[in-house]
């Protein structure tokens, strides 16, 4: 069967040659490939087939055109081939095609009619698409214009290479992707495919990939190493992973590892990866137009301290966060901030937040509004430039009026989903494990620094920090 096919190839070949016998200059492909100064097959692209042409056939027996894996068609000319000044160059093509036809503009350094095209040393090579016409733009010689038929909707790489340095090649000539120029290759995009977020992860944990779905608006051929190398950069991560969900073409698992403790930042950009012309690229990827940046945070954990501060155990607890790099809010009671003014100074020099817990720490459960405001005024007013607009009822004790007068003050009402207890003095290790147990991120712990012994707290605080530590959590103040 391949046999008859390239008989038949050869008396096309040959009527072509009889044809420029004639001083015909016009080589029409129709809708099938033929050969004469064109070279050229309709390439399955899961096959490789070489084909001869007619001069290789009467003058060069035994070598073959290279056409492999989507490149479809070759052409040539008597013109020398220099690497310094190319004999043709591609003056002009599209930026982008729309699955129809289209054509390119090659340029010679000398005219070239006729059959003077069976000895050209160069190939033009096509991936993904197919020569379907070659003729002649100006009189003299020196222009002649190719219409390509693209493969579907799939990018089309065209480049002009020496003969012969494409054989055996898989994807796209090597030649040309280290010897050529932008004069000597260019790729004309698909159409346009966008590209969104389908899915992404809230936060990430020390040592535990995270993976993000890319989902686009059709199915693009584009390897997956690529993807990889060209489309995404990742800051405080790596990218361990890229793959197909169900071998759909349309919908890419990225799999990071992000770095601990940091906040990994994603940069998707085909286009900028592929560069303006799309030649660091041999698939579909810059057709691609959607770029997005997102930001996966580290898991954080908010610790929170009510009652101080308290000479004794505030500075103890502030040297257990300092060893873990933990960043706390602490809800000071306005009578000891005012007792204790050198521990406030503390607290606030090594990048911790302070938030109002009343005056005197009295229930705010059934007062007036006027002694409600009066003990959350007076110790925001001391706490001055160093006051946030959090605040939290002693004893947890709320009415109905306590969140909206504390509105009218400008201040947030912050509880929490965290509550060791640390107030009734379980245990130290009971304190720490009931911390562990319900640590998640974006939670806020609440513990004490003051209103009584507190040395079991300090304890259990550093047993549990030294255990989440693995986790790689960030600990940031609630109130800012």
């Amino acid at each position: 069967m391949l046999g008859a096919a390239v008989t038949l190839l050869a008396f096309s070949l040959l009527a072509n040659l009889w044809a420029q016998a004639s001083g015909a200059d016009f080589l029409d492909m129709g809708p099938f490939l033929t050969a004469g100064p064109l070279a050229a097959v309709d390439v399955d692209v899961r096959m490789e087939h070489p084909v001869r042409s007619p001069s290789q056939s009467s003058r060069q027996s035994g070598e073959s055109l290279p056409f492999s894996n989507e490149i479809s068609a070759a052409v040539g000319s008597s013109l020398p081939s220099t690497a310094a000044t190319p004999p043709a160059t591609i003056v002009a093509s599209p930026a982008r095609h729309d699955g129809g036809e289209f054509e390119i503009a090659i340029r010679f350094a000398e005219p070239v009619r006729g059959a003077a095209f069976l000895g050209w040393p160069l190939s033009l090579l096509v991936e993904s698409g197919e020569i379907r016409a070659l003729s002649p733009v100006d009189p003299d010689g020196f222009e002649w214009s190719a219409r390509i038929a693209p493969l579907g909707r799939r990018s089309v790489s065209l480049a002009l290479a020496q003969r012969g340095s494409c054989r055996g090649s898989t994807s796209f000539c090597p030649a040309v992707r280290s010897k050529s120029g932008p004069e000597t290759r260019v790729v004309v995009a698909g159409p346009p495919v966008g590209a969104r977020v389908a899915e992404r992860p809230t936060h990430h944990m020390a040592r535990q990939p995270i993976e993000v779905l890319i989902e686009l608006s059709e199915p693009v051929r584009v390897g997956l190493r690529e993807i990889r190398d060209r489309a995404i950069r990742v800051t405080n991560g790596r990218v361990v992973g890229v793959n197909r969900v169900d071998g759909r073409h349309d919908l890419w698992r990225v799999s990071l590892l992000p770095d601990p403790g940091a906040d990994l930042k994603m940069v998707f950009s085909p286009r900028s990866g592929c560069g303006a012309d799309g030649l660091r690229c041999t698939g579909d990827l810059h057709r691609i137009v959607d770029e997005f940046e997102l930001t996966i945070p580290a898991a954080r954990l908010h610790l929170t301290f009510d009652d101080g501060p308290h000479p004794s155990y505030t500075p103890q607890i502030l040297d257990v966060l300092a060893r873990y790099q933990a960043k706390a809010t602490f809800f000071v009671v306005g009578s000891s901030a005012a007792a204790y003014p050198e521990l406030i100074e503390r607290i606030v020099r090594e990048g911790h937040t302070l938030a109002n817990h009343t005056w005197d720490h009295e229930s705010l459960a059934g007062i007036s509004e006027r002694d409600f405001n009066t003990t959350l005024t007076r110790t925001q007013e001391h706490l001055g430039e160093h006051a946030t607009a959090c605040m939290r009822p002693p004893y947890y004790a709320m009415d109905e009026h306590t969140e909206s007068r504390a509105a009218k003050l400008g201040l947030r009402v912050v509880l929490g989903e965290i509550r060791p207890r640390d107030w009734t003095k379980p245990g130290a290790l009971e304190i720490a494990n009931r911390l562990v147990a319900s640590a998640a991120h974006a939670r806020i712990a609440i513990l004490h620094d003051g209103g009584g012994d507190r040395t079991q707290t300090i304890e259990g605080l550093e047993l549990a920090l030294a255990y989440l530590d693995q986790f790689g959590y960030v600990y940031e103040p609630v109130c800012k």
